[in-house]
C-alpha cells in the first residue's frame, strides 16, 4: 500500500489508485470494491490520490508546452500557451515541481529507513499528510491558474501575462503568493532582456509577439510620418502596472537609438514607393536625412545603460521584500535615467545646425499662430476668392444624381489640391516664402471634424493646417503637440478671418453708393430711403460693425500682444543657452550653461497649455460661445454684403433740405416694406450681445491658474474699459 501511495503520489496510477470517472478522468481513487479500509481510511488516501493526480496534470502541461516549438507564423496561429513569458513561467513552474519531488523522495527515504514506523511497520496516514499539507494548499491552486492559461491562450500571451499574475498574486494563501511572485520575478527577468535589447541597442527582438513595443504595419505606416513609421505601442500588451509615460518613454529611447543606427540606410527619393504619397510629399525632408552624416552611439552612453538596467534583474532584487510590488517604481525610475541621458546626447548630436530647435518653434510661431500677418491676409483673401469661385461654379452646373459620389470624391482631391497651392501662392513676396517646407491642409476629411473651427474659414468644407514631423524634430515634437498647434491655427484664422471680413465691409458700405466710382455721382433709389427715421437703420449698420470690430480687435491684439508673444518669448529664454554679455539674462542672473532635453520639453508642454489658457481653449462652453459670436459676425458681413450686391443698400450723401408732407407720410407708411433686412440685423445685433455678455460671464468665472497664466485680467478689462459688460445700466 505504501510502495502504491508513493507511486499515486508521483502522478502515476496503479492496481490500487485508478483514474476515476473512466471516461473523463478528474482525479486518481481507490475503487469502491475495494476491501478491508475504512471509510475514513478510504477518504484520506483518496486525498493524496487527488494530489497526485493534481501534480500529474501540472507536470503534463509543462512537458508538453516546454517542448512546443513554433515559428513565427505557426504561432500568430497557434491556440497552446507559447513564447518566451510562458517558457519563464515554466521554468519557475518546474522549479515548484521539483521541490514536490523532493518531498516525496524524502518520505520514501524516511519510510525506508523507518524513522516514521509508529511499530509493527506501520506507517501514520496523518503524519504523510503533515508532510504534503504545503502541496495540498499550493498544487489545486496551481492547477487552477494553469486551466486559465490553457483556456485563454491569446488573453494572457506574453505581456499581458503581469494582469493575470498581479490579479493572483493577491491572495491570502500565503504558499501560492510566493509561488506568484517567484514567476513575477521570472517574467520581470525576460522583460529585462527585452528593454535592455530595445533601449541600448534599439533592437525590437520578438519572435513571438509578446513585446508591448511593435513595428508599424503597411496601414499604420502611411498615417505617420518620419520615424514614426518604424515602430509604435501596442496598447492592448502594456501590464496594468506600468504608466504609459513609463512605456512612452521606452518607447522614445528605443526609437533614437533605432533610427540613429539605421540613419545611413534610410531611402533616397529616388528609391521610395511611388504609391506613397505622403513621403514624395516630403521628399525634400526624406533626401536631408538619407544624407545626414552616421552619428556613432558612445560605448560610455550604452555601458552605463545597461549597468541601470542591470539592476533591474531578479538577481539584484533578491534583498528586497515582495519585489514585484516595487519593480514598477523601479522600473519608472531606471527608464526616466535612460530617457534623459539618451535625450540629452541626441539634443546636442542631432537637433542642431539646419535642424536646431529655435528654427522650428519660430516657424511654429510665424505659421502657426500667425506672426506672419501679411501671409494670413493673403491666404484669407485667397480663401475668399476661391469661395466666390466655387459657388458660382456651382450654381451653373449642378451634377446628376448617379455621378454625385465620384464627382464628390474627384472634387475633394482637386481641392485638396488646389487649396494647398494657393497656401503657397499666398507666401509670395512675404516673409512667410520659402518657409512653408512641410505644412499642408487637411480638407474635409475625419480629422477636420475635431476641430471646432474648421469651418469658418469656407463655410461647410473644414480645413486645417498640420505639419508633416519628421527626423528630428519629432524627437521633441509629438503628434499630440501638432493636434494642440492645429487647433490654435484654426481658432486664430478663423479670428483673423472675421476681422478681414468687418474691415472689408467698411469698403464694400462707403463704395456701394456710387455707379461711377471716378465721377462720384450718388444713385438715387427709391427702393429704401436710409434717411427715415432720423437715420436710424444706417445707424444701427454702422454701430453694429463697430461694436463687433471692437471685440474682434481686442481679442486679437490681446492674444498676440499679451498672450503669443509673452509665452514665447519665455519658451525661448529657456531654450537658449546663459549668454553673459545679453542683458536680459545678466538681469535674470541665469547661469545655465546646459540645456535640459527634459526641462525644455516640459517648458514646450507648458507653452501650448498656457497658449491654449489665454485662448480660452480649454473650456467648452467658452469654446462654444466665441464660435457662435465669429459666427454671427460673419453671418452680419454676409447679409450686408448680399444686400449691397442686390442694391439694396445705397448710401445718399446728400440730405434733403426739405420734405414735403406727402414724402414724410410715404416715409411713414414704406417704413415697413422697405425695411425688411432690418430685423435680420436687429435679431443679429441681440445674438452678437448676448454671446458677448456670456463670453464676458464665462470668462470672468475662469479658475485662477488660467486667468493667470492666460492673461484674462487684461482682456476683461480691455473688453470692459467703458464698463460696458459690468455695468448693468450700459
Amino acid at each position: 500500500m505504501l510502495h502504491e501511495l508513493l507511486f499515486v503520489l508521483s502522478g502515476y496510477p496503479g492496481d490500487v489508485f485508478v483514474p476515476t470517472p473512466t471516461q473523463v478522468p478528474t482525479t486518481f481513487a481507490i475503487p469502491p470494491g475495494f476491501p478491508l479500509l475504512h471509510s475514513a481510511e478510504r477518504d484520506s488516501l483518496n486525498r493524496f490520490g487527488q494530489l497526485g493526480w493534481t501534480y500529474s496534470q501540472i507536470n503534463d502541461f509543462v512537458t508538453s508546452t516546454k517542448d512546443l516549438k513554433l515559428s513565427r507564423q505557426q504561432s500568430e496561429a497557434s491556440n497552446r500557451p507559447h513564447g518566451a513569458y510562458i517558457q519563464a513561467l515554466l521554468t519557475c513552474i518546474e522549479t515548484t515541481l521539483n521541490e514536490y519531488r523532493h518531498d516525496i523522495l524524502e518520505i520514501e527515504k524516511s519510510i525506508l529507513n523507518k524513522e516514521d514506523d509508529a511499530g509493527l511497520g506501520v506507517v501514520p496516514i496523518s503524519l504523510i499528510a503533515a508532510k504534503l499539507t504545503r502541496w495540498e494548499l499550493l498544487l489545486p491552486s496551481l492547477w487552477k491558474f494553469v486551466r486559465l492559461l490553457q483556456t485563454d491562450p491569446e488573453k494572457y500571451h506574453g505581456c499581458r501575462l503581469f494582469n493575470l499574475l498581479m490579479d493572483q498574486v493577491r491572495t491570502g494563501v500565503l504558499e501560492y503568493r510566493k509561488e506568484m511572485e517567484k514567476i513575477i520575478e521570472g517574467l520581470y527577468d525576460v522583460l529585462y532582456r527585452q528593454l535592455s535589447s530595445w533601449m541600448v541597442y534599439g533592437h525590437c527582438v520578438d519572435h513571438y509577439n509578446e513585446f508591448f513595443i511593435v513595428p508599424c504595419n503597411r496601414t499604420a505606416a502611411t498615417a505617420t510620418t518620419g520615424w514614426n513609421r518604424l515602430y509604435t505601442i501596442a496598447s492592448d500588451r502594456v501590464p496594468d502596472q506600468l504608466a504609459l509615460s513609463v512605456v512612452e518613454s521606452v518607447l522614445f529611447v528605443g526609437k533614437a537609438i533605432a533610427t540613429v543606427n539605421e540613419i545611413d540606410k534610410m531611402p533616397s527619393t529616388a528609391t521610395i514607393n511611388t504609391q506613397d504619397e505622403d513621403v514624395l510629399l516630403n521628399s525634400k525632408l526624406v533626401r536631408t536625412v538619407a544624407q545626414t552624416r552616421k552619428i556613432p552611439i558612445p560605448e560610455g552612453m550604452r555601458k552605463k545603460h545597461l549597468d541601470l538596467l542591470l539592476t533591474l534583474h531578479s538577481s539584484r532584487l533578491q534583498q528586497l521584500p515582495s519585489m514585484w510590488v516595487q519593480y514598477p517604481q523601479l522600473l519608472q525610475n531606471v527608464v526616466n535615467q535612460v530617457r534623459r541621458s539618451t535625450s540629452d546626447w541626441l539634443f546636442s548630436q542631432v537637433l542642431i545646425g539646419d535642424h536646431g530647435l529655435h528654427r522650428y518653434l519660430s516657424s511654429f510661431r510665424h505659421i502657426f499662430l500667425l506672426s506672419f500677418g501679411e501671409w494670413a491676409s493673403n491666404f484669407i483673401e485667397e480663401c475668399f476668392a476661391w469661395r466666390k469661385r466655387s459657388s458660382s461654379q456651382f450654381n451653373r452646373s449642378k451634377p446628376k444624381e448617379d455621378s454625385t459620389k465620384d464627382s464628390n470624391k474627384t472634387a475633394l482631391i482637386f481641392r485638396h489640391q488646389e487649396l494647398n497651392a494657393l497656401l503657397l501662392k499666398s507666401s509670395l513676396n512675404t516673409d512667410a516664402e520659402g518657409r512653408l517646407s512641410g505644412y499642408s491642409l487637411w480638407v474635409e476629411n475625419e480629422q477636420t471634424k475635431n476641430f471646432v473651427f474648421s469651418d469658418m474659414l469656407l463655410g461647410k468644407l473644414g480645413i486645417v493646417l498640420t505639419f508633416s514631423l519628421e527626423w528630428p524634430i519629432d524627437l521633441f515634437i509629438n503628434e499630440n503637440h501638432l493636434k494642440v498647434y492645429s487647433n490654435l491655427w484654426s481658432f486664430l484664422i478663423s479670428l483673423k478671418c472675421t476681422q478681414t471680413s468687418l474691415n472689408n465691409l467698411w469698403k464694400s458700405l462707403r463704395t456701394s453708393g456710387y455707379v461711377n466710382q471716378d465721377e462720384k455721382l450718388p444713385v438715387q433709389t427709391s427702393n429704401i430711403n436710409l434717411q427715415s427715421r432720423n437715420g436710424y437703420q444706417e445707424r444701427l449698420v454702422w454701430r453694429l460693425r463697430s461694436l463687433m470690430l471692437f471685440w474682434i480687435d481686442t481679442l486679437w491684439n490681446h492674444l498676440q500682444a499679451h498672450v503669443i508673444s509673452f509665452h514665447y518669448d519665455q519658451l525661448i529664454d529657456v531654450t537658449t543657452l546663459s549668454d553673459d554679455t545679453t542683458p536680459r539674462k545678466r538681469r535674470s542672473r541665469q547661469t545655465k550653461t546646459k540645456l535640459d532635453f527634459e526641462e525644455i520639453q516640459e517648458a514646450h508642454e507648458k507653452f501650448l497649455v498656457n497658449i491654449e489658457r489665454g485662448c480660452l481653449l480649454t473650456s467648452e462652453e467658452c469654446i462654444e460661445t466665441m464660435h457662435l459670436i465669429l459666427t454671427t459676425c460673419s453671418s452680419f458681413c454676409q447679409l450686408m454684403e448680399r444686400l449691397t450686391d442686390e442694391g439694396e443698400w445705397r448710401i445718399n450723401k446728400r440730405r434733403r433740405i426739405m420734405k414735403t408732407a406727402a414724402e414724410i407720410v410715404n416715409n411713414w407708411t414704406d417704413n415697413e416694406t422697405s425695411s425688411f433686412w432690418l430685423k435680420d440685423i436687429e435679431h443679429i445685433q441681440e445674438e452678437f450681445k448676448g454671446s458677448t455678455e456670456k463670453f464676458f460671464n464665462l470668462a470672468s468665472s475662469q479658475p485662477p491658474e488660467i486667468k493667470s497664466s492666460g492673461k484674462i485680467d487684461i482682456l476683461l478689462l480691455q473688453l470692459d474699459y467703458n464698463k460696458w459688460f459690468s455695468n448693468p445700466y450700459s
